[in-house]
């Protein structure tokens, strides 16, 4: 872990985590933001007088997992450092899921069949499973389905951010045509469909933790919502004063305050599926 930053250490079961503050030039994104949703955070971060939640890094790149947003609104609003908490990317505990795309008002094969080819794809009907092995395996592109059909999509394709492109393509061709877009984890997508939230779907394929950290130091980002980082354990509600966070004062000032911020409060261990500001999947360690 970062030693250098003398951060707040929390052991927990499966994987170690260090809260420190960091400065933003520093950090590589991985993703694309939503303008409108940086611009809200904007609005609202100086309002709450504090930064709540620290944002997920890879100790080792200081690629952002988890927290794209909010560190674009920080350097937008001017601030030097921010909350982070470092991880080892490397621990098998920390796993990568998607986003799959969901859709109202698609109910007809055809008409996804049509999208896929606007787009220059092949369109070919194949049993969910194997259209999901397919996509996985990355020997399809993209796979649309809904509880009665499904389409898998391929294509001459370059690498997996080429693909995300692609699929994000089709994104745009589907809204152009009526149909309002949402997000459900891999896992969910069809039970969602079942219910009656969606009528149909585009899978993703899963990005490895070696194209997420060359991407983002290559200065490259993926299409948003490309992954889903779950990570076994998580701070919250760390409310790091944002008067720390304008660089004032040094680095080392700075990180020391935050630990003796952090070691005069209280910490409540939250098992996994609590829903706070969202669902949150892993155990939460939320300092009172």
């Amino acid at each position: 872990m970062g030693s250098r930053r003398l951060g707040f250490k929390l052991e927990t079961p499966l994987i170690n985590l260090e809260i420190a503050l960091e400065e933003l030039v520093r950090l590589h994104i991985h993703e694309e933001i939503i303008p409108e949703k940086m611009l809200d955070l904007v609005a609202k971060m100086p309002g709450d007088g504090v930064f709540i939640h620290p944002i997920i890094v890879d100790s080792r790149s200081l690629v952002v997992l988890d927290g794209m947003h909010r560190v674009a609104a920080a350097k937008e609003i001017g601030f030097r450092y921010i909350p982070v908490c470092l991880v080892d990317y490397a621990n098998p505990h920390i796993q990568i899921g998607c986003w799959y795309r969901m859709f109202g008002g698609l109910n007809d094969a055809s008409e996804a069949e049509a999208a896929l080819r606007r787009v220059g794809m092949t369109p070919t009907h194949r049993p969910y499973e194997v259209a999901h092995g397919l996509v996985e395996e990355r020997k399809a592109v993209t796979a649309a389905f809904s509880r009665d059909w499904s389409l898998t999509a391929t294509a001459p394709t370059g690498g997996i951010k080429e693909r995300y492109e692609v699929i994000k393509r089709i994104e745009v061709r589907l809204q152009e045509s009526g149909h309002a877009m949402g997000y459900s984890t891999d896992r969910d997508a069809l039970l969602r469909i079942v219910a009656g939230e969606f009528s149909a779907g585009l899978m993703t394929p899963t990005v490895t933790k070696k194209e997420v950290v060359e991407t983002a130091l290559a200065g490259k980002v993926f299409s948003q919502k490309t992954t889903r980082h779950i990570i076994p354990a998580r701070p919250m509600n760390v409310n790091v004063p944002i008067v720390w966070l304008h660089g004032n004062i040094s680095l080392d000032e700075a990180n020391t305050r935050l630990r003796e911020h952090l070691a005069s409060k209280r910490i409540d261990k939250l098992p996994p599926g609590q829903i706070l500001d969202r669902r949150y999947d892993e155990e939460l360690y939320v300092f009172k």
